[in-house]
């Protein structure tokens, strides 16, 4: 299976539970009673055991589930529904194959249609059969049109659907409206706080049952039920000759106890173990053989099994072990630990995983990682060798979010990213713009002709290319009207890819070659 398609299950996956997992029967009956509202928000800061709750509660759900697991990249429009199909199509099959032309190409201007076609299909299922549709870590969304689909989606909620969201903070949805019909059930970190009770029977299953009474009250008081916290505590506690004492010697802020627990829990860790906790938490994602691409070891794969059996914080991905992930927090902390204590091995890391990830046509994790190591001019080259593919598939959003975290100097001095951002310009009608850029663009390529005749292959092809050949695409893509005299002489001569043909952009008209803004808006 290509890396992409892997990756893309892994976020459809329901997590299982891990060890030293406590069911909580309580808030497993009151999610099921939400179920009546349409909308249910699980709402909490992080490490509140959102995703643990809503998996254990998935896992024993009597309907289907259709299960995503957002994060930044899917604030591009385009990539979010395609996913949300995807994740319907596992619980409702043939969804995918009716709803899904509607997601291009050519990619639509608006994302109503889909939405309805999928309201449509959901309200013809029979009986009550529901699919429950679960967004997981939602406040990684900030994209205005996605919060809008959305909405339209929440007020034409057809029967044959259900809507879960988990986030840190309130979405930018109509909650207060949803509210005040009824239509929306919360939980929050007030009930998503252990119990007494139920930090007892954690701690025990991590600590055994040798653990204090009070010293499982303690620990829950200090943590204020606070689910990260305790799961630190107890893995600190095993081997502990003193629990009592050492539940005495914390106490603060969930930052603090975060980071005094994460010290205890490594330092009592074999160095192999440790050293590989470190190194690999540059890693948003984990497979054994990217862990061995950027550690240098060959037991990637073992490692990443013995780290899950021992409970630190890893989360399989799915069924076969093939992807992990550790807990956002974990990963934070030890990425703090790695740039306190190997700060000259941050730059190695980063350098070893965007290769990895280059080469195994993972564009978005190259384009971080070579960024990460410091190479912005790597990350530009990763840019345009994938821009094409991303604008035919309609995602606008995530290539202007790689141009962004450019060095704005880069960007406005690369032939080929410059033709990127007028093409991007034009797809939103703004033609005078395109056209300073397309200016901007010959200007850098008049001056710096060796930047666009470095080796390139987009990974779109080059007969589908429009920054492939970057001379040709300046004299043919006026946006004002036809090529001017001046940029068709920069043509070269020869056979050489039609962008105009390629990307439907572009249309004849008697005086030569045009902009159509409206054709475009397809990308």
């Amino acid at each position: 299976m290509p890396e992409q398609d892997a990756l893309l299950a892994t976020k459809l996956h329901v997590p299982r539970p891990q060890p030293g997992f406590v069911p909580r029967p309580r808030l497993v009956e009151a999610l099921r009673g939400g179920l009546a509202r349409g909308l249910v928000v699980v709402c909490a800061p992080a490490g509140f055991g959102k995703t643990a709750l809503l998996a254990d509660w998935a896992g024993s759900a009597r309907r289907a589930v259709a299960w995503l697991s957002l994060d930044t990249a899917d604030n591009d429009p385009a990539r979010f529904w395609r996913h949300v199909v995807a994740a319907l199509d596992r619980a409702c099959p043939g969804i995918a194959e009716r709803a899904g032309p509607l997601l291009g190409p050519p990619p639509p201007s608006s994302f109503d249609g889909l939405v309805t076609a999928l309201i449509n299909e959901l309200a013809a299922r029979p009986g009550d059969d529901q699919v429950l549709l679960v967004l997981d870590d939602y406040h990684l969304i900030d994209a205005q049109p996605v919060h809008a689909a959305l909405t339209f989606l929440l007020d034409h909620l057809p029967v044959g659907l259900r809507l879960v969201l988990t986030s840190r903070s309130d979405p930018p949805l109509p909650l207060a409206r949803l509210r005040a019909r009824g239509q929306l059930a919360e939980l929050r970190a007030g009930e998503l706080r252990f119990t007494p009770e139920e930090a007892a029977a954690l701690l025990r299953e991590a600590a055994g049952s040798g653990l204090p009474g009070a010293a499982a009250a303690a620990l829950t008081t200090r943590t204020e039920g606070w689910a990260a916290g305790l799961q630190l505590a107890a893995l600190s506690l095993r081997g502990q000759p003193d629990p009592a004492g050492f539940v005495a010697a914390f106490s603060g802020s969930h930052r603090y106890i975060l980071d005094y627990l994460t010290g205890e829990v490594l330092q009592h860790q074999p160095e192999q173990v440790r050293g590989f906790l470190l190194e690999t938490s540059v890693l948003e994602r984990l497979s054994g053989p990217l862990c061995d691409a950027v550690t240098g070891r060959t037991d990637g794969q073992v490692m990443l099994e013995q780290v899950e059996r021992a409970g630190l914080f890893l989360v399989p991905l799915d069924e076969v072990r093939g992807w992990w992930r550790y807990h956002h927090l974990f990963a934070d902390l030890l990425r703090a630990r790695l740039q306190q204590q190997q700060p000259e091995r941050v730059t190695e890391l980063h350098r070893a995983a965007a290769a990895w990830s280059e080469a195994h046509g993972l564009a978005d994790d190259a384009v971080r990682h070579a960024l990460g190591a410091g190479d912005p001019a790597w990350a530009a080259r990763l840019v345009e060798r994938h821009t094409d593919e991303l604008l035919f598939r309609g995602e606008r959003a995530t290539v202007q979010r790689w141009l962004t975290a450019l060095p704005a100097g880069l960007a406005g001095s690369r032939p080929r990213l410059l033709l990127a951002q007028s093409r991007m310009t034009l797809l939103s009608g703004r033609v005078a713009a395109a056209g300073d850029l397309l200016d901007a663009a010959e200007r850098a390529y008049a001056e710096a002709p060796e930047v666009a005749g470095e080796p390139y292959e987009p990974s779109a092809g080059r007969a589908a290319s429009l920054l492939a050949n970057v001379p040709a695409t300046i004299a043919l893509t006026s946006p004002s009207s036809a090529a001017t005299p001046n940029r068709r002489s920069l043509i070269p001569r020869g056979p050489w890819p039609r962008p105009a043909r390629a990307s439907g952009c572009w249309h004849r008209t008697p005086a030569g070659t045009s902009a159509s803004p409206s054709g475009c808006a397809a990308g």
